[in-house]
């Protein structure tokens, strides 16, 4: 795992400076590339072939290409063969040369072939073209500018380094925000700056000033399974074992972040059963996390699989230091407070370990959350949201039962295609963001559509039933911009790399493959999965509660950060009688507004490092 950057510029940019920024990507080794208008930018963190010969940016035999790559192929070793037979000779033992031979080879009919994690650019020397590529389930992040110059990296703070990017706000990018915590699709809070979709490649012709994006793999390009549910056990159960297998492959210590869930039980498992040597197991017990302490079933676990136990005790009250830092990291506000308690285990290692395995995917592939449940009874609820207007005028706001509404009001809605995005939202439907500002961001706030990324997926998916449509929602939406944003910025923060044998293709593809009756059946989510791991995940696991901590957030906004949130917000240029309002309420306990102060809270931090212009 690295970071990369480069840029295609006729003007006299940093390069160095560039690659600097995202130092803690890749704290082994910095290479620089130049070539005319061309340069690329890398920084490593070894984890194949240790030895200085796999630095990059890294030049094919042939000297016509060249690569900077962040990533891992888990594959690499089978395309290695097939491109052995083909004649092609290797001098290394990382998958950065597969990948670049590779290339030489095969073109871009390369990316498909592909199964793992990465965004990378290839020069092509001969024909004058720059590509730059991203993986088809958006697990590693890549950033780029377009304005005759082409600038990319792996995080904005290496764009924003090139010191020529005008820094306006992109209101959508800002109002889905308010809306999920996170922009989706290409948006980015910069107007100039757009992140490369999933599944997508640039092509960049130097000499012509062509800039061209296309797509070489796409989420929800599959083709339906016929295999009985019986069939889809026993080779759901071959793929997840396969796909662990395939991501244990390093040449340093591979660990496993193990919370006592189905998911992570499963990943260890099998990598008890495949790693050469003793696997090593992290949990992390939060002082913060007083309802569910999953250090006792977590050690049951690594016990009973023979692993290397770690427990690794946090304190975790949130302080004003940890804040910042993480909003340096991420580069833009991020309103999923989980990313502190990642953070906080990621920091706790570093420098100890450099590669875990983590259990993301599990649940947006295999239908984890109780949302997948409701939507299995589609038809039951849909005809209960009719009622909505009735219990909406009867249950008064301070009640805890009036947030249920909120599932009933986003089926309520006449337009289908907005459904999803209301279940996802994370603001009431009674409560527009947008009325929290001044006449001037109201009204440009107003002007985009928050939901548009998720009416284009509900066209897209509104045949697959309510169940699959929501599955592929979430792997399209919630994953990219979400988890794999937060998993991402909170572990590579500290150098440290996550894998995720979930989003393995093979498993993915054939997952989503499958009718959604096989993942939620009755009240039991998550059904075919439990049924493939049957005997491998002892029953208390399988079949016991879902537990998960939660950060308290809104509890911290009332006390330890609560001078912190005032002082802050009322600094900022968004600041005005609402907002002091929404303060007032949550401080004195009248309201739960946690949600909304803490996504203004971190777009005001931001906003006032950034020297953004609203």
């Amino acid at each position: 795992m690295c970071g990369i950057c480069g840029y295609i510029s006729d003007k006299n940019l940093d390069i160095d400076a560039m690659t600097e920024t995202i130092s803690h990507r890749g704290p082994d080794a910095q290479g620089i590339f130049k070539d005319g208008e061309l340069a690329l930018g890398h920084r490593r963190l070894s984890i194949l072939d240790l030895s200085q010969n796999s630095n990059q940016p890294m030049v094919s035999q042939d000297k016509r290409f060249v690569i900077a790559y962040n990533g891992e192929v888990y594959n690499f070793l089978e395309l290695k063969d097939e491109l052995k037979a083909l004649g092609v000779n290797f001098i290394r033992q990382s998958d950065t040369e597969v990948i670049l031979e590779g290339f030489a080879v095969w073109g871009i009919k390369l990316f498909e072939k592909l199964n793992g994690m990465f965004a990378f650019s290839i020069y092509d020397r001969k024909e004058q073209k720059l590509y730059i590529v991203r993986d088809r389930f958006g697990i590693k992040p890549l950033y780029y500018y377009c304005e005759n110059d082409l600038i990319f990296g792996s995080e904005i703070k290496a764009l924003i380094a090139s010191n020529i990017i005008k820094k306006e706000i992109d209101y959508q990018g800002f109002y889905e925000y308010l809306h999920f915590g996170a922009t989706l699709g290409e948006t980015t809070f910069y107007k100039s700056i757009k992140k490369l979709e999933p599944g997508h490649y640039i092509e960049f012709d130097i000499k012509k000033r062509d800039f061209r994006i296309k797509k070489y793999k796409l989420n929800y390009e599959i083709k339906p399974s016929k295999d009985s549910l019986q069939e889809a056990i026993i080779k759901t159960r071959e793929l997840f074992e396969e796909a662990v297998k395939r991501q244990l492959v390093s040449d340093v210590p591979v660990g496993i972040f193990l919370s006592g869930g189905i998911d992570s039980t499963a990943i260890t498992a099998f990598a008890t059963k495949h790693y050469k040597g003793k696997v090593k197991t992290f949990s992390a017990g939060f002082d913060f996390d007083k309802g569910v302490n999953e250090l006792p079933l977590a050690k049951e676990i690594a016990t009973k699989f023979d692993t290397e136990h770690y427990e690794l005790h946090i304190k975790g009250e949130s302080s004003i230091e940890i804040l910042e830092d993480i909003n340096y990291y991420f580069d833009q506000p991020f309103g999923d407070a989980a990313n502190i308690p990642l953070y906080l285990m990621s920091k706790e290692i570093r420098g100890k370990q450099k590669v875990v395995l983590q259990g993301d995917g599990g649940d947006e592939l295999f239908a984890g959350y109780h949302r997948y449940i409701r939507l299995h009874h589609y038809k039951i609820y849909k005809s209960i949201s009719k009622a909505f207007p009735l219990l909406k005028s009867i249950i008064p706001k301070s009640s805890s039962k009036y947030k249920g509404l909120r599932f009933l009001y986003a089926l309520y809605q006449s337009a289908s295609d907005k459904e999803m995005a209301y279940i996802l939202s994370q603001e009431m439907f009674d409560e527009d963001p947008a009325k929290l500002f001044d006449s001037k961001i109201e009204s440009n706030l107003k002007a985009v559509n928050p939901f548009k990324r998720y009416q284009y997926f509900y066209k897209k998916f509104k045949e697959l039933g309510a169940v699959n449509a929501m599955l592929f929602t979430d792997t399209n939406i919630i994953l990219p911009e979400l988890y794999f944003e937060k998993v991402d910025r909170a572990t590579m923060a500290n150098s440290l790399e996550v894998r995720v044998p979930f989003l393995d293709n093979d498993l993915a593809s054939y997952a989503m493959s499958l009718p959604g009756s096989y993942k939620v059946q009755g009240k039991d989510k998550k059904y075919l999965l439990k049924e493939a791991f049957k005997g491998i995940v002892p029953d208390r696991v399988l079949f016991g509660a879902k537990k998960g901590f939660s950060v308290p957030f809104q509890y911290w906004l009332r006390s330890s950060l609560k001078d912190y949130l005032v002082d802050t917000l009322s600094s900022s240029p968004i600041y005005n009688q609402k907002i002091e309002n929404l303060i007032e309420e949550h401080i004195k306990e009248q309201k739960d507004n946690g949600y909304i102060l803490w996504k203004l809270l971190n777009f005001a931090i931001w906003i006032k490092k950034s020297d953004i212009i609203l």
